[in-house]
């Protein structure tokens, strides 16, 4: 299953990639994504790149009822970001990354890019990935659940970065 959010920061593109790789915006991120508790760490290197890494409990509310029973109130979720570093070694330039939301224990994972752009006196922010739950009968459902759940938590995240960045 392909997914894809798009979105504009109304903030240049070095203040988007400085909050990207902040350990505080990484907890409020978290906290926006509707977590129940989180574990937040940002990873930086000598080059400019960094990885960032939310370690969630997340409520099931994002999978159908019928299936909770097998999953609980609650699931352990890992979101993986590593954005490379800036190219030519300039400041202004686009940045790319990987993402990956996987379900320990299970089956169902997504992986895709990030993507971050100058545009005119903004940043647009791109995310496109595909949910793989390889599971026979319920595949299709746990990989609607896992997109669901990453559609879902976007808007907050994004939201909480929008408010990060006005107060800067």
């Amino acid at each position: 299953m392909r997914i894809t959010y798009e979105h504009r920061f109304t903030a240049p593109l070095d203040d988007v990639v400085a909050m990207m790789g902040d350990e505080e915006f990484a907890a409020i991120r978290a906290n926006a994504s509707g977590a129940l508790e989180c574990d937040t760490f940002v990873d930086h290197a000598e080059d400019g790149s960094f990885t960032m890494v939310m370690r969630c409990t997340m409520p099931t509310t994002a999978i159908p009822a019928e299936f909770r029973a097998f999953v609980g109130s609650s699931l352990a979720v890992r979101y993986t970001e590593v954005w490379s570093a800036p190219e030519n070694g300039g400041d202004r330039d686009d940045r790319e990354g990987t993402f990956a939301f996987e379900i320990p224990g299970t089956p169902g994972h997504a992986r895709g890019a990030v993507v971050l752009r100058a545009d005119g006196d903004g940043t647009a922010f791109g995310l496109a990935g595909d949910v793989h739950a390889p599971v026979a009968i319920v595949g299709a459902v746990v990989e609607r659940a896992v997109a669901a759940a990453i559609e879902q938590g976007l808007p907050g995240q994004l939201a909480a970065a929008d408010a990060w960045l006005a107060a800067k």
